[in-house]
């Protein structure tokens, strides 16, 4: 028995997105991530869901790099004390 699977895009605004916790944030790159799989291992379009992975990506990387510079500013003012 084969499962069908959903290609319909699910677009997310920029405050929804900014507003992902990270886990959210993981599971929704994730999920667009396989159904981009899937949807070329059946010959679909997959534009949409590349964009919308890009934004989310984006969103991904931007806290990332905060988070380092974060880390980077806590570890110098504490040896500058």
């Amino acid at each position: 028995m084969s499962k069908k699977f959903d290609f319909e895009v699910v677009t997310f605004t920029t405050d929804e997105i900014e507003e992902m916790s990270m886990d959210d944030l993981y599971k929704n790159l994730n999920r667009v991530k396989r159904t981009i799989k899937e949807a070329n291992k059946l010959g679909q379009e997959t534009q949409n869901h590349e964009v919308e992975f890009c934004y989310l990506d984006h969103e991904r990387q931007m806290r990332h790099k905060n988070d380092n510079f974060l880390r980077q500013n806590r570890k110098t003012s504490r040896g500058n004390k």
